[in-house]
Parts: structure tokens; sequence; C-alpha cells
């Protein structure tokens, strides 16, 4: 049989700028009749596996009925004619099907999440990592509409995210927990009849094992003699690891507006970037020292050449744990626990929302002293 609906991708050559292109579906009727339809974008890598969604192979297959009845009522094989059916269609639609509490279930489920998103006012990096995972959506074609979110399309979407074999299950659990947060906003309105998520169950997976400096190690980075960019990307590392700022905090430190003074110490009265809540931390003196050195005005370099830098450093000094901005920010954490600080003040510290967070550090320390005594005491004869 004659295949009349064929998918394209890329037409224009699009991705060669952009890293994406579009997905569509080239109906042929006749000579001079070929009618273009965009289902989709996707990029070069994985444009094979959304052209064979279902989403997008039902399509082909519903148009392909269309041109056998049009044949088969020997109609003329006109774009015209063809579009005549599908309007048709869509005025003959069961409107039980398409309705739901007097909401409109073809309604696009990205664009609610999108207009949700922007009213939520939510902190820069935030809007980031949701317009990402919103981005995924789209791209994987199976949760196009409020019709569309079914049990059947998250497992579709879930097993889109796996198959570049590039995410972790921690990572694409993530993903999944933004996509329900507004699938449940959309079943608590009363615009969908029921949360997919509450039929379906993915691993949860496990985040990356933290391991912080410990304070000889931080001593180590402090005393290196190190030159140019180098010190400078060490410099601001010892800011982090001594007041526990997260970079994208460490680049909105303003010394004037930001601290004050009590009993000997300044410290940092501020907010996270990140989630919003606040925090009031310390400025220790090894700290102090990097803001005098550079006259109370850090010398910010993007997080991406200041973590090269650290991992310079790093070989350099034969440190065998990963040195990265947000390890400074984690052995602050359990340098602060080391010394006895409480876990409420240092949930205070680090802009904590939950005492949970702070209480991984916790474990952290107690697994590093077990590990510690059980090498040493494994020594004694």
């Amino acid at each position: 049989m004659k295949q009349h609906v064929r998918v394209v991708y890329d037409r224009k050559k699009a991705s060669a700028k952009s890293g994406t292109g579009k997905v569509e579906l080239s109906v042929y009727l006749k000579e001079g009749e070929r009618k273009w339809i965009t289902v989709g974008t996707a990029t070069p890598q994985n444009w094979p596996s959304v052209s064979t969604s279902r989403s997008i192979t039902s399509k082909v297959e519903h148009y392909e009925q269309i041109i056998k009845a049009m044949e088969l009522l020997k109609e003329d094989m006109t774009i015209a004619n063809f579009n005549r059916h599908l309007e048709l269609e869509e005025l003959n639609l069961n409107q039980d099907k398409v309705l739901f509490n007097g909401h409109d279930l073809r309604q696009s489920f990205v664009v609610f999440c999108r207009k949700h998103m922007e009213e939520e006012n939510l902190a820069k990096n935030s809007l980031k990592d949701i317009k990402v995972v919103l981005d995924s959506v789209e791209k994987s074609g199976f949760l196009n509409t409020f019709a569309d979110l079914t049990p059947a399309n998250v497992r579709a979407y879930d097993a889109w995210l796996r198959k570049p074999n590039t995410r972790t299950d921690y990572t694409i659990n993530g993903y999944h927990k933004k996509v329900r947060k507004y699938t449940k906003i959309l079943w608590q309105q009363e615009m969908i009849s029921v949360d997919p998520y509450d039929h379906v169950k993915f691993p949860k997976g496990k985040n990356k094992e933290r391991h912080p400096l410990t304070e000889n190690e931080i001593i180590m980075i402090r005393d290196a003699n190190l030159v140019g960019r180098k010190d400078r990307a060490r410099d601001l590392f010892i800011f982090m690891a001594y007041t526990g700022l997260a970079y994208c905090d460490m680049c909105l430190f303003n010394f004037q507006t930001m601290t004050e003074k009590h009993d000997g110490y300044y410290y940092i009265d501020g907010a996270r970037l990140k989630t919003g809540s606040s925090f009031f931390t310390p400025i220790l003196p090894p700290a102090l020292a990097v803001l005098e050195k550079y006259n109370f005005k850090l010398p910010i370099i993007s997080n991406q050449k200041l973590n090269e830098y650290l991992h310079i450093i790093q070989d350099s000094l034969d440190i065998t744990k990963e040195v990265t901005c947000h390890i400074g920010r984690h052995s602050f954490a359990t340098l602060m626990l080391t010394y006895g600080i409480s876990l409420d003040k240092v949930k205070r510290m680090l802009g904590h929302k939950n005492i949970t967070t702070t209480q991984i550090y916790a474990k952290i320390l107690k697994k590093n002293v077990e590990e510690s005594v059980s090498y040493n005491l494994g020594t004694l004869k």
C-alpha cells in the first residue's frame, strides 16, 4: 500500500544553528498537493525516538485513514478537501472526550505549566531548572495536552528520559517531581479527572555522595603557593569554605550592605538565590583575610572556570577528593559541626529550609569518624 504520510525531521536545517529542528508530517495527496504539519521539535540525537512516539505514530495512521476515505469517496485529492475532513472531525468530536468539568482537555500542558511558573515568583535558579524539565516534556511529545496526562504517557515520558542513558535515576526522579507538581495542581483544581502520578512508580535513585574536605585539606589549599588565576580561584574557594555561601550567593555578596558586626565577628545577613530562604552566617578569619586582600570586593570568575582551576589545584596538591565550589559549602557545614556548632545553628547559617537537609552533614561527619577510627585502630598491634 502506498504511503502518503511520512515523518520528516529538520526540513529547513534549523538544528545546525539552534540545536533543535521541527518534526513534521509530510502529507502527500497528489502532484502539487502536499501539506506540512508540525508535530513537535527535537534534537538530532533524540528525534528518532520522538518520531516513533505514540502521539506522532497515531497521527500518521489517522491521516492515512483520512486519505484512504477520500480515495474511496473518489474525492479530488486536494489540501482543501483534506482540511475539510479535519474540520468536520473537529466539529463532530464527542464533547465528553474533550471537556472535563468545563475545561478543554486539548489545552497545552506545557503552556499551563509555564504560565503557572511565571506567577510563582520563583528564584532564578529554580526557574532555570523547571524550564529545562518543561523543555524535555515538550521534546518528548508524550504530554502535550491535558488529555495526554495518563499513566501510560507518563511511563512513555520516563522511558524517553532514560533512552540517552545519560541521566541517573536520581536526576530523572527530580524531573518527575517537577512535572508532578503541575499535574497535582491540575487535579486539585479539578481540571483533570486523575493525577497520573498516583498510578505510576519510578526508582528514586541516590544522590551523588558528598565528600567534604577536612580542615587539614582546606589548610593545604590555604597555604599553597599559587599565583595568577589559580590564586584567585583558591581565594574564592576559601571564602566559600569559611562562610558556607554557595557560588551564586557569593556572586551577589556585598560587604557594605549585607554584613553586620557582633562580638568581634562580621556576619552575612542575606537570602539564598536558589530558594529565597534567609541565612545568617559568620565570616570566619580566613574568609575575612580574603576580603581584605581584595579590598572587600571579591574577584568573581565564572562557575565553570572557577571549578576548572580548583581541579588543577586539587591535582597539584594530590587531594583525592573532588574540589569544587559546592564542596566548599559542604566543607563549611561539616567544619561547623566538627567544632560543636548545633544542627539548628548550622541550618540557619546555610539557609536550609528543612533541618533534615542539614542532618545529611551530621551523617557524613559520623561516617568519616567511623571510617577514620576503623582504619587507625586496625593498624594497632
